[in-house]
């Protein structure tokens, strides 16, 4: 059960780092609707962002438009995929 736990932690923390990196980093980021006016985005939008990579879900109304921006969504990614490899292994 402990490993379970750290699994979800584990989760909850790089959701909560990622969209700080992402909110930080906003100006590598557009709404998908809105390139023109480049609409003021808050951290929850960047917080769902996060929360959408980390379950594997995809894009939201967010996307990159630099290559730091598309490295930094490809490294949490990697991340999500490596954790659930590793917890099957755990598991079985």
């Amino acid at each position: 059960m402990k490993i379970v736990i750290r699994t979800v932690v584990f989760h909850f923390a790089c959701i909560l780092i990622f969209a700080f990196l992402y909110y930080y980093s906003r100006e590598q980021y557009v709404y998908q609707n809105d390139i023109k006016n480049k609409k003021h985005t808050s951290l929850i939008d960047y917080i769902f962002l996060s929360t959408t990579i980390q379950a594997g879900v995809g894009l939201t109304d967010i996307y990159p438009i630099s290559s730091y921006g598309k490295m930094l969504m490809i490294f949490q990614q990697c991340i999500m995929i490596m954790t659930h490899v590793f917890t099957i292994y755990v598991f079985n």
